[in-house]
C-alpha cells in the first residue's frame, strides 16, 4: 500500500499544522479539518484512509467523530488524541473500533507507531473484503453452473425418447 491519505481533525490550527508537515515529510498526503462537521464532509468527499482527531473540541468532539465515521465509513481507520489524563475516553475510543489513541503532547514516535497500526488495520480489513467478495463470487458462479447442469440434465431425461434407467 502507498502511504496512506490521512486526515487531521483539530481545533488547534497550530497542531494540524505540526501533525501535517510531520507526516508530509515521510510521505503521507495529508488533508486537515478544524471541526468534526467539515471532517465528515472530508471523509464523504476525500475518502482518506485513517483519520486523526482530538477528542475536546467545540462541537462535534472526537468521540462523536468516531462514531459516525465508523458508522458511515467502517472501512477507516481512526487514531484519537486525548489530554494526558483522559484515559476513560480513551478506553471508549477503543470501545467504539478506534484503531489507537495518542496522548498529547504527541510524540512522533507514538505517532508513527500508532499510523503503522492503523495501516495494518486497514491492509487487513481490505484484503478480508477483497477474499470474501472473491469467494461470494466464486460461490455464486458454483451454484450458476450446478443450476445449469442440473436444468440440462433434466431437460436432457425429459426430452428423451428412449427411456432412462
Amino acid at each position: 500500500m502507498a502511504e496512506p491519505v490521512v486526515l487531521i481533525v483539530d481545533d488547534e490550527e497550530g497542531i494540524r499544522k505540526v501533525i501535517a508537515i510531520t507526516l508530509s515529510d515521510a510521505g503521507y498526503q495529508i488533508l486537515t479539518a478544524p471541526d468534526g462537521e467539515s471532517g465528515l464532509k472530508s471523509c464523504r468527499e476525500q475518502s482518506p484512509h485513517i483519520v486523526i482527531t482530538d477528542v475536546r473540541m467545540p462541537g462535534m468532539d472526537g468521540i462523536e467523530i468516531l462514531k459516525r465515521i465508523k458508522k458511515e465509513f467502517s472501512d477507516k481507520e481512526v487514531i484519537v488524541v486525548t489530554a494526558f489524563g483522559d484515559m476513560e475516553i480513551a478506553i471508549r475510543a477503543l470501545q467504539l473500533d478506534a484503531s489507537d489513541f495518542i496522548t498529547k503532547p504527541i510524540n512522533d514516535d507514538a505517532l508513527f507507531v500508532a499510523l503503522e497500526r492503523a495501516k495494518e488495520r486497514y491492509t487487513t480489513r481490505k484484503e478480508l473484503f477483497d477474499y470474501t467478495s472473491l469467494i461470494e463470487k466464486r460461490w455464486m458462479d458454483t451454484a450458476e453452473e450446478l443450476a445449469r447442469t442440473f436444468n440440462f440434465q433434466e431437460n436432457l431425461i425429459e426430452s428423451s425418447i428412449d427411456g432412462i434407467l
